[in-house]
C-alpha cells in the first residue's frame, strides 16, 4: 500500500531516534497506519497483541509506541503497565471508549495521551508531533535541576532520586519538571493542567493531575518509602519542598 501525502496535510517529517512500535490486532488499521507513518519518515515495527508488544520493546527499544486498548491475550491497560517497567518511550493509546474513567485508567497505566476511534491518520500524526515537540524542546543550553535528592538532567532527559534512575511517562515528566522549576511555589491543578494541554482540552479535567501525582509518588516510593518531597496543598494543588534529605 502506498500513501501520498497531500499539501493540505501540513505535516512535518517525524524525526525519531528509533522505530515506532504499532500495536493493534486490526490488520487493516495496522496496514494503513504503517504506510502513512512510513510516508512521514518513520520506521515501523508491528505487534498484534500485548505479549508481542512486550517482546518487541525488549528487542528494539522503540522511540514511540502506538497501543490499541482492546486486544486479545493482554489488553492495552495491562500491556501499558508492563511496557512502563521496560521503557520510557511516549505511548499514545488508541481507544473506542469515551468514558472518562477509561481515559483516566489508561493514563494511570502509563499512557501519555489517548486518541478515540474513529480518527484520521492526520490527527494521529499531529498528536505524535505535539508530544515529540514537547519532549525534544530544543534549547542551546541544557539544564540540571536539583531539589533535595531529586535530579533532572535535561540533556539526557534523565531523572534520579538519591542516584537511582527513575522513569516517567511524558505527562508525569512535564508535571515533575514544572514542580521542580518552581520549587516551593504552590501550583494549582489548573496551572499544572495548562502545562500538559497548553491549547486546552475540554474532555480533560483536573482530576488527571491527581492521578499523575499519585503515579509519580508511587515510583519514588518504590525505591524510597520515606519519600515526601511533593506536598499536597488541600483544595489548591501541589508544591515541592526543598529541605535536604539524609542518605
Amino acid at each position: 500500500m502506498k500513501i501520498r501525502l497531500v499539501e493540505e496535510d501540513h505535516l512535518e517529517t517525524l524525526v525519531l531516534n528509533g522505530p515506532v512500535l504499532l500495536v493493534d490486532d486490526d490488520e487493516a488499521i495496522v496496514s494503513f497506519l504503517k504506510a502513512y507513518l512510513e510516508a512521514l519518515g518513520c520506521r515501523i515495527v508491528t505487534a498484534s497483541n500485548g505479549r508481542e508488544a512486550l517482546d518487541a520493546v525488549n528487542k528494539i527499544s522503540p522511540a514511540f509506541i502506538i497501543l490499541d486498548l482492546m486486544m486479545p491475550f493482554m489488553d492495552g491497560y495491562a500491556a501499558c503497565e508492563e511496557i512502563r517497567k521496560l521503557s520510557g518511550a511516549p505511548i499514545l493509546m488508541l481507544t473506542a471508549k469515551m468514558d472518562e474513567d477509561d481515559k483516566v485508567r489508561g493514563l494511570l497505566a502509563g499512557a501519555d495521551d489517548y486518541l478515540t476511534k474513529p480518527f484520521s491518520p492526520r490527527e494521529l500524526a499531529a498528536r505524535m508531533q505535539a508530544i515529540l515537540r514537547r519532549i525534544s524542546g530544543s534549547r542551546e543550553h541544557f539544564r540540571r535541576i536539583r531539589v533535595a535528592d531529586f535530579e533532572y538532567d535535561e540533556e539526557r532527559h534523565h531523572f534520579s532520586w538519591k542516584g537511582t534512575p527513575l522513569y516517567f511517562t511524558f505527562q508525569e515528566a512535564k508535571i515533575l519538571i514544572h514542580l521542580a522549576e518552581n520549587k516551593t511555589r504552590i501550583l494549582t491543578r489548573e496551572q499544572l493542567l495548562e502545562v500538559l494541554y497548553p491549547a486546552g482540552d475540554s474532555e480533560v479535567t483536573d482530576r488527571i493531575i491527581d492521578v499523575h501525582i499519585g503515579n509519580i509518588r508511587h515510583k519514588f516510593r518504590a525505591i524510597d518509602s520515606a519519600f515526601d518531597l511533593i506536598i499536597t496543598c488541600r483544595g489548591i494543588g501541589y508544591s515541592m519542598k526543598e529541605e535536604p534529605y539524609e542518605n
